[in-house]
């Protein structure tokens, strides 16, 4: 007949009793606690991790309803008798949610009905992951050392690869409960991760290979600065068998898009949302190369939409599935996610600032022509090949369309590698510099942004060039004439909520999911963030991803040749 001691002192238990039994001796287990914001224990589970150290094993996030952002009272229902025990404002629950998280990174915040509403077909079930990737008990390369998933799941970290640090502002998430299979090596190495997980191999030159599409004798890339492995930057493939389901983890990692997982280096992903087995093509348009010399070409980015939606239901047909449950459920919807990339660099060919009024207006147009187009070229597909099967009951049946041959259409991904090979900028992002170093297999690349080289040289002296290339931004340098200094603005000089704004200027126009990064400096407050926040929910985002740099300790971030402060922008926070 006593009182219980609530869920927080439960999940202590739990934790104590995974840090004492640990996989090989060092490998904590993956717990994720999520707590309805209706519970009474709500304060206690939002504090819980305020200070380092508790629940180490455990990832937190408060699960909300639409009305909870409306500044309603929340009525606190004991879970036993279903009875209410207090009312509290929503908003003040908001706002040691948001404190909460500006200090230590937890709790992280879900959207509940959100989640869903755009669902284009309901009947199949809920959506409840993006596409998956490896086990929670994978160790990570990080500045702090070699970490396991479950410890980076829902906090920033700095991966290493190559000796080089890249920051992942959202750390790890889970995306689904999966078959997966454990990769071994004639050296002895090994690593559990999805079939269709993309990791480093050498042939001619490095390439991405499926985890799946892997023959035995296949040179896998290895991080040979790491502690994982004895120096080797290769390890021969040797076999590839499954090894049951459990949870599986992905996380974003600026600038590489790619992590140091048990010494191989292996490609993130992350951006695609799904139905259990449900695959997605995604393709990509090169915004860059849309402009001429009047602007923005219509008639050419209209041929390559309509080109570009009919190569992807293409290769819906000509794939071959690992299971029968990824085929049945890929036919049923044929989703297609088409998005683009070197949007920084349409506008600075178009002369606009990113961080501009205009810009924002670009984006609508673009991504609302990109749209239409789409819709007009699945719609003509459909009247040719037939719809997807499960058109009857969909989104697009109740929207009046006589048919639809994909369930969705589009998606903006991150577009790292993408990027890279097509020689523009990534995604809808800004430039990140004008000049940075990239670490590829131990070499340094240093790259400058060729159209700031093209337009810049002409027209600066050469010590201010220099001087730019040399911090990578144009932020505090002399001479510099202000329509340039505006054009080549950096990610870290835009205000966070502008950044909200773009990523919501797009959202409006895409069926899936829009890859952005907002972050926040060191110094930022506690106002900051619960502005993005509440910016994003405003503005009609899916979801929004805030990280401050330092909240957490022992982070180490180096600046080759110029230290600063953030508010400098110098730091790639």
């Amino acid at each position: 007949m006593g009182v219980a001691s609530g869920p927080v002192s439960f999940m202590r238990v739990f934790d104590v009793a995974v840090e004492v039994i640990k996989q090989g001796g060092r490998r904590r287990g993956a717990n994720m606690g999520v707590l309805h914001v209706s519970h009474p224990d709500i304060f206690g589970f939002i504090e819980a991790k305020t200070s380092e150290g508790p629940l180490r094993n455990f990832n937190l996030s408060v699960s909300v309803p639409d009305r909870f952002m409306e500044d309603r009272k929340i009525d606190l229902i004991n879970p036993r008798t279903g009875e209410t025990v207090d009312s509290v404002p929503s908003r003040e629950i908001f706002k040691r949610i948001v404190k909460a998280a500006w200090r230590s990174g937890d709790p992280g915040m879900i959207f509940e009905d959100r989640i869903n509403r755009r669902n284009p077909t309901p009947s199949l079930g809920r959506i409840e992951a993006t596409n998956p990737c490896i086990s929670s008990d994978t160790l990570i390369m990080t500045s702090e050392g070699p970490l396991p998933v479950n410890e980076l799941e829902g906090r920033a970290f700095m991966a290493v690869v190559n000796g080089s640090e890249y920051p992942s502002t959202s750390g790890f998430f889970k995306t689904g409960y999966r078959e997966v299979f454990e990769l071994k090596t004639r050296e002895g190495y090994s690593l559990k991760l999805t079939h269709d997980h993309p990791v480093l191999v050498m042939e001619d030159k490095p390439v991405w290979k499926a985890a799946c599409d892997l023959e035995r004798g296949d040179m896998l890339v290895m991080d040979s600065g790491s502690s994982f492995n004895s120096g080797e930057r290769f390890s021969t493939f040797l076999s590839l068998k499954s090894n049951g389901y459990e949870d599986v983890y992905d996380a974003c990692v600026a600038g590489a898009n790619a992590f140091n997982a048990n010494g191989f280096i292996v490609h993130n992903c992350g951006e695609q949302p799904l139905l259990p087995y449900e695959s997605c093509n995604l393709g990509s348009i090169n915004l860059s190369l849309m402009v001429s010399a009047s602007g923005v070409n219509w008639e050419r980015l209209r041929r390559t939409v309509h080109t570009a939606v009919h190569f992807l239901d293409n290769v819906i047909d000509v794939n071959s599935y690992p299971l029968p449950e990824v085929r049945e459920m890929t036919l049923k919807t044929r989703k297609i996610g088409l998005g683009v990339m070197g949007f920084a660099d349409m506008l600075i060919k178009l002369g606009v600032p990113y961080n501009s009024g205009e810009a924002l207006g670009v984006a609508e147009r673009v991504m609302s022509f990109i749209e239409g187009e789409a819709r007009r070229a699945s719609s003509d597909l459909a009247a040719e090949r037939g719809s997807f099967p499960e058109f009857s009951g969909s989104m697009w049946d109740k929207m009046g369309f006589e048919g639809m041959r994909n369930a969705t259409l589009t998606t903006i991904a991150p577009t790292g590698s993408l990027s890279i090979i097509a020689g523009t900028s990534s995604g809808i992002e800004p430039l990140f510099a004008v000049s940075f170093t990239r670490n590829i297999l131990g070499r340094k690349f240093t790259e400058n942004n060729p159209l700031f080289e093209r337009i810049a040289r002409g027209r600066l002296k050469r010590d201010t060039f220099e001087m730019i290339i040399s911090k990578g931004t144009l932020h505090g340098v002399s001479g510099v004439p202000g329509k340039i200094r505006r054009l080549f603005v950096t990610a870290h000089e835009i205000d966070p909520v502008f950044h909200v704004k773009m990523q919501a200027a797009f959202q409006r126009h895409v069926d899936n999911a829009v890859s952005k990064t907002v972050n926040l400096p060191p110094d930022a407050s506690i106002n900051d963030a619960e502005r993005v926040f509440g910016a994003a929910y405003e503005l009609g985002c899916k979801g929004i991803t805030i990280y401050r740099y330092g909240s957490k300790m022992n982070e180490v971030l180096r600046f080759p040749e110029y230290a600063g402060s953030c508010r400098d922008m110098t730091c790639p926070n």
